[in-house]
């Protein structure tokens, strides 16, 4: 057995993992909207001000990310994510001591360092080093953190900004960081199965397993000089501009249409939690039916999901919406990290995937702008709609010109089956 007795260390590495994406990753990217309207009402500037800090913090996150990739390499993994997760706690303790815009603005840097250096690039290279066998469950399983925070803290932090203020709630999450997932880095992280002197999951030892086969693929520079990989990218760029425009624009898109404020917040929850069992379902299906099936059907889930989007202030199609939206959603966060490591292999993966994550934060940032331009043609979110349907069927085009332009290299012959008829 790849163990040393007792439970694989690897299922430890996928709970931290979990818990790093609940409590740093999910505030950063999921609870903005909470804050906006306290913040502004008492230090008195515009909404669209205010949140002007997610473009910051995208642009940082997407500046860091080839960075981030080559660091963990570099530096000892405990310092690494240390350094950076600290770097998140101090922008929200930052952010509950600021008095003006530019403190936002000022604090959004770091918080961007880590939400890139510390959160999906980290994780995703942790599962993928030490899952070899059901790694799309795994991160699916790491990555579902981010609706399950939302899902927890959303509640947690709304009471505390109605009881003590907003401050209060910034402060708060900047402590929870510190205190819970810092030990958890210190104590239970590890780069990769070698340091626990073990095999990754599905790899058992043999007479032929070596470093070198551990570690097949392309190196970043023979990956740079594919066709497959910047069509990978470019598909990451789409899909952010698809499943992040609606995002931004969802709840006064719900009222437009005459959602009552009750049933917009059921919505808003709801897909918090169907984050969870969208990021679970979609990494089986990448182990069990390949890459093209699987991201068939994560673009038919973001085509149909806007389709009852039109009908969202109706409770069933308002609900099917969440559903399909969470599914679509995957696009943007399992898709990137199963890819990576599908088309090119695990040899040089944490720098391959910080060029990736780069693209990432790309679609986040040019989203709000994108949406904002084509909704100001004719002030009408009919038209955005209808834009993103036609974005979708260009982002599954993207990703299966990856697909089947992926290189050839040694390491074809050691990606199980399913990858394999996929490709």
């Amino acid at each position: 057995m790849n163990k040393k007795g007792g439970i694989f260390y690897g299922w430890w590495i996928l709970l931290a993992g979990f818990m790093i994406m609940t409590f740093l990753y999910a505030p950063i990217a999921n609870l903005i909207s909470l804050f906006t309207k306290p913040v502004t009402e008492e230090l008195g500037f515009g909404r669209a001000e205010f949140t002007s800090y997610y473009t910051i913090m995208a642009t940082t996150a997407m500046i860091t990310a080839p960075i981030a990739g080559r660091l963990m390499k570099m530096m000892n993994i405990k310092l690494y994510m240390s350094i950076f997760t600290i770097l998140g706690a101090v922008a929200y303790i930052g952010f509950s001591f600021a008095t003006e815009l530019n403190h936002f603005l000022l604090f959004a840097v770091p918080m961007g360092m880590a939400l890139a250096g510390a959160g999906l690039i980290p994780v995703s290279v942790l599962i993928t080093n030490w899952f070899h066998a059901k790694r799309g469950l795994s991160l699916g399983i790491a990555l579902s953190g981010t609706g399950f925070g939302a899902m927890i803290l959303s509640p947690l932090v709304t009471w505390i900004i109605g009881a003590y203020g907003w401050r209060t709630a910034y402060l708060t999450i900047g402590i929870l960081i510190l205190v819970i997932l810092v030990p958890l880095i210190v104590f239970v992280i590890k780069l990769s199965p070698a340091d626990k002197g073990l095999l990754p999951l599905g790899e058992e030892k043999t007479s032929t397993s070596t470093p070198e086969k551990a570690l097949a693929g392309l190196t970043q520079k023979e990956a740079f000089k594919s066709v497959s990989f910047w069509a990978l990218c470019l598909g990451i760029v789409v899909g952010g501009i698809v499943v992040n425009s609606m995002i931004l624009h969802l709840v006064p898109y719900l009222t437009d249409i005459g959602t009552s404020p009750q049933q917009a917040a059921l919505l808003l929850s709801l897909a918090a939690s169907m984050v969870i069992a969208a990021k679970l379902l979609v990494g089986r299906l990448y182990d069990k039916l390949g890459l093209i099936k699987t991201l068939t059907f994560i673009v038919a889930s973001d085509i149909i999901c806007f389709l009852f989007l039109m009908k969202a202030n109706l409770l069933i199609p308002g609900i099917l919406f969440t559903v399909f939206s969470a599914l679509g959603s995957t696009a943007v966060t399992v898709t990137p990290a199963y890819l990576t490591g599908a088309l090119f292999g695990e040899k040089e993966y944490s720098s391959k995937y910080g060029i990736v994550s780069l693209f990432t934060s790309l679609g986040a940032a040019v989203a709000p702008i994108a949406s904002g331009l084509i909704y100001n043609i004719n002030h009408s979110y009919e038209l955005l709609i209808k834009t993103l349907i036609v974005l979708a069927v260009v982002e599954f085009l993207l990703f299966f010109i990856a697909i089947k332009t992926k290189p050839k290299f040694g390491a074809d012959a050691d990606l199980d089956p399913v990858q394999k008829e996929a490709v």
